[in-house]
């Protein structure tokens, strides 16, 4: 089923009203609609000159057919994983029947477009030859050329027809609770991030996260670049749980309290920077029997403890916790004695004691801790040595870190389903599903799509071997299910394998 059947059999289970003899009765539809039909000539939205054309090639059926080839892959018989040689947006439309709403994520790595990045055109018939004599990557003859900057490269429309096509099919692919991640840099970050309001819904976009892709930079004319982005959209976001990071040994250091029921840390009850609320200022009985209170000039007309009062101005300072939860939750409370104490006594004179909250380390450990919206941790050089690692020196430029990938699955927390990268470029994202399967015994399956594009014959990575990146992924993902091999056997569970697949026009 391609994406416009599936988008009408959608329509049609919501609106069967609107439908008559198979057709559908836009008069009707438009009725039932009602008040979020727009027909305003102008609202808000971005065009270019090809949207509707980018519309057209989602809708229009696949011409081509995926070739098996197990002579070419490692565990053909038993294993899940998939690599696929081909262009992804043909791809994309044939992984539609068996994949539609299956996938758990998506990763991707597209064309930074910066000027002379690799820009794809719908032109699925033609052979990669001629695939790159249309991009203007070679000529007549077949030599690569370098790309014009000015008319190749900068022009927000060609990379938003191609990307729009394959984030709509992307939309369909991923089921219910799915989530899709983008690394993006400045040059399309506000396109892209507009386009995806379109596809997911600007409700179905978690955030947008900043990542240091590297700690020095000579580069720029005005500043010297060294971040990038990853853009995150659900395909329903009520229906994705929070994300979560795991707690590092570092953070577990802070816990130094211990009680009946572990290891704890503490944090103030007081915080200047709270904002009044009515039903958080009040008394605090303290060890020795007096009584404690943030400043402000306002104060209960009892001096009890659970007194309180109505802050009249931000001059009134509050509990983090209101009274309601100070009396259920007494039993977590600390104090400390201090000299300098901001607390102050019914008779407005500064107390004795700082009193704060326990936080238990097994809650941390259990549920996570809320992931920072930047990642400073994970740099370029990490996917460098990656590359390294398995003698892969100088194959590919600009690799993503597998801890990149495996950070964001960590998020998602979900040790099984679908994995798909449709940008693969040397294999990262197969990489990051084979280490985190082995490492917390999970069932992640991966689908990596990448284009057979030619290496430069004097490459490092032609001369080792590897004649396009296809060929590049393919042996990155190859020689980490050997090493894994060698450190996990015999692990029957673990699934190191892949099958192989080559679009065929």
């Amino acid at each position: 089923m391609c994406s416009v059947d599936r988008s009408i059999s959608i329509l049609k289970d919501a609106f069967p009203d609107a439908f008559a003899e198979g057709r559908i009765d836009v008069d009707v539809l438009r009725q039932l609609l009602g008040y979020l039909v727009d027909d305003r000539p102008e609202r808000y939205r971005l065009t270019w000159n090809g949207k509707g054309r980018a519309r057209d090639v989602v809708q229009a059926p696949p011409v081509g057919e995926l070739r098996p080839c197990p002579e070419e892959s490692v565990d053909w018989d038993t294993t899940q994983n998939l690599l696929i040689e081909g262009d992804n947006l043909e791809v994309l439309k044939l992984l539609l029947d068996g994949y539609g709403g299956r996938v758990k994520m998506i990763y991707i790595d597209p064309p930074y477009n910066t000027g002379n990045a690799f820009t794809y055109r719908d032109h699925f018939r033609d052979s990669v030859a001629g695939y790159l004599q249309l991009t203007g990557q070679a000529n007549a003859d077949g030599r690569r050329l370098r790309a014009d900057a000015e008319i190749s490269g900068r022009y927000h429309t060609d990379w938003l027809n191609m990307m729009y096509p394959r984030l709509d099919l992307a939309r369909s692919l991923l089921r219910e609770d799915g989530v899709i991640f983008i690394s993006i840099g400045d040059n399309e970050v506000a396109n892209l991030r507009i386009i995806c309001d379109e596809l997911f819904g600007e409700e179905n976009c978690l955030g947008c996260v900043a990542r240091v892709a590297k700690k020095t930079s000579n580069k720029g004319a005005y500043f010297a670049p060294s971040k990038d982005y990853v853009l995150v959209y659900a395909r329903r976001a009520e229906c994705v749980a929070p994300f979560m990071d795991a707690v590092d040994p570092a953070y577990a250091s802070r816990f130094t309290g211990r009680d009946d029921r572990g290891r704890y840390a503490t944090v103030g009850l007081y915080q200047a920077a709270l904002d009044p609320r009515p039903n958080q200022r009040y008394w605090i009985a303290c060890p020795d029997g007096s009584l404690a209170i943030p400043p402000g000039e306002v104060f209960p007309d009892e001096a009890v403890d659970g007194a309180q009062v109505k802050p009249r101005s931000r001059r009134d300072r509050v509990w983090r916790w209101s009274r309601t939860s100070y009396l259920a939750r007494k039993h977590l409370l600390v104090f400390k004695k201090s000299t300098r104490s901001p607390l102050l006594t019914p008779d407005k004179s500064p107390s004795k004691w700082n009193v704060y909250t326990k936080y238990y380390l097994e809650d941390r450990l259990n549920d996570g801790i809320r992931p920072r919206d930047y990642l400073d941790d994970i740099t370029n050089d990490l996917g460098t040595a990656a590359l390294k690692s398995l003698g892969m020196d100088d194959f590919f430029e600009f690799a993503k870190p597998p801890e990149l990938v495996r950070r964001l699955m960590q998020w998602l927390g979900d040790r099984d389903g679908i994995y798909l990268d449709f940008f693969a470029g040397s294999g990262t994202t197969a990489q990051a599903v084979l280490e985190q399967n082995a490492e917390d015994g999970g069932n992640r399956r991966f689908v990596l799509v990448q284009l057979p594009e030619p290496c430069a014959r004097d490459s490092v990575a032609a001369q080792g071997g590897c004649h396009t990146i296809a060929d590049i992924c393919r042996e990155r993902v190859r020689r980490v299910i050997v090493r894994l091999r060698d450190q996990h056997v015999p692990d029957a569970t673990l699934d190191l394998g892949y099958r192989l697949f080559k679009l065929r026009g």
